[in-house]
């Protein structure tokens, strides 16, 4: 693939930081293209250049979308910035095509694999080389094998931009109402957005994306160096409980936090297995990005029937994790099976997140859970195939939304098996339930 120049943009460069951009760019796998290290501006403590201004009808009060709840904030200003000096030096330096990297990319896939014959099939301005899809429940359109037409999208850690994208980018509106360059990006390709951004922005940009993550982002946007929070802190909003009641609201779906059982909790087939919404989509993006962030995964932790997977204290997660299990799940469990004695107050909880992937684990194979009772979340759409089988009631528990929480006894009854994904990556997080003294 011929790349004229690579950008990484980065808040930092100190020598430490700098080598490990080094190291990573040289795992992109595409060798003679030269590369410039520049110096993000960072909008927390510099004034916003005379020559730009910031989008003043960007907070939209009552939005169901955090990120529209508030105003732009200056890290993200300065993150914008940022990349609007990349794009004038593409025209500047005639460049045809380059690779735009914030310097928290992580290389998945060698770039290699992408040739010059498959992205000059179609006519494109921007290649997404990673990504979060704003929804996964629209189906996108192929356009060859590694390649499709992408929905509305977050991330602007790793993109493919020709001189012309640059043109359009530049000419599009952002220097007059800077808003978080991602929320950018989407509005200059897709009409299903918000509406006032549609009329603030010249919608003409062609975008397109791999079909996987080939270089994904290793840290959320609270810990970019060039976007929100401080640099020098790592700051996760999910770690956040100062407020327990705010962050239930944000994390936690209310109907189950306020116990109504009998209304939101499915029993599939009397056989003891229970389905019911447990998180919000807000936590399970959040969750996996802390995991990918805090990159502590195992493939070895059990003896007899190993997971790649990480331990949730490894990653900060476990305190709160508990106080959701204890608060919400150890009183359903009691009220539904009708649970007796004083060791359902005090329940010892493993609790996991564990990955399938098609290159490393797929499935799980047959057995019993050391758990008295054992909850699984879904964490993620992304993936074909999968789910938990239980041979003995021939039922296949693969809930359909994300955030949602399967129960089952363990131990002895519920013999069970994750069945294969066939594509993309599973993510759940899994706790073992075990009765107190």
């Amino acid at each position: 693939m011929k790349i004229d120049n690579i950008y990484v943009i980065s808040l930092d460069h100190s020598e430490e930081r700098l080598n490990s951009i080094k190291s990573r760019l040289a795992e992109l796998n595409i060798p003679g293209t030269p590369f410039l290290i520049t110096r993000a501006f960072d909008g927390r403590v510099n004034p916003v250049p005379g020559e730009y201004s910031v989008y003043g009808d960007w907070k939209i009060d009552a939005s169901e979308n955090d990120w529209w709840n508030r105003e732009v904030l200056p890290g993200e200003v300065g993150c914008t910035v940022s990349h609007i000096d990349i794009w004038k030096d593409i025209i500047e330096n005639n460049h045809k095509r380059v690779l735009i990297l914030e310097d928290d990319f992580k290389c998945i896939e060698s770039l290699s694999g992408l040739t010059d014959k498959e992205l000059n099939s179609t006519d494109w301005d921007l290649c997404y080389l990673g990504r979060n899809r704003v929804s996964t429940h629209y189906e996108e359109v192929s356009i060859s094998d590694n390649l499709v037409k992408p929905e509305a999208s977050y991330n602007s850690h790793a993109y493919l931009l020709t001189k012309q994208g640059a043109e359009k980018l530049l000419a599009g509106g952002i220097q007059e109402n800077i808003i978080p360059v991602d929320e950018y990006l989407t509005a200059m390709f897709k009409k299903e957005t918000r509406p006032d951004l549609i009329s603030v922005f010249n919608q003409d940009l062609k975008a397109i994306a791999t079909n996987q993550d080939w270089i994904k982002q290793t840290s959320t946007p609270q810990t970019s160096t060039i976007g929100h929070g401080n640099p020098t802190e790592e700051y996760f909003e999910i770690l956040d409980t100062s407020d327990w009641d705010a962050w239930c609201a944000k994390y936690v779906n209310q109907t189950i936090r306020k116990g109504e059982w009998d209304l939101i909790v499915d029993e599939i087939r009397d056989t003891s297995i229970l389905e019911f919404p447990l998180f919000t989509p807000k936590f399970c993006r959040e969750a996996i990005a802390l995991a990918d962030a805090k990159d502590k995964w195992t493939i070895d932790r059990h003896e007899f029937y190993p997971t790649n997977d990480v331990l949730l204290p490894e990653i900060g997660l476990d305190e709160i994790y508990n106080r959701v299990i204890h608060e919400i799940v150890r009183p359903l469990c009691i009220y539904w099976w009708h649970l007796e004695g004083k060791g359902w107050k005090r329940l010892k909880n493993e609790n996991f997140m564990a990955r399938y992937t098609m290159d490393r684990q797929s499935h799980l194979s047959l057995h019993h859970d050391f758990s008295h009772v054992t909850m699984v979340v879904k964490l993620n759409d992304e993936f074909d195939g999968g789910g938990t089988w239980f041979p003995k009631y021939k039922t296949l528990s693969n809930p359909e939304m994300v955030g949602t929480a399967t129960l089952h006894p363990g131990m002895i009854t519920h013999q069970h098996g994750a069945r294969p994904i066939t594509a993309g990556k599973r993510f759940i997080a899994v706790s073992f339930m075990r009765q107190g003294e």
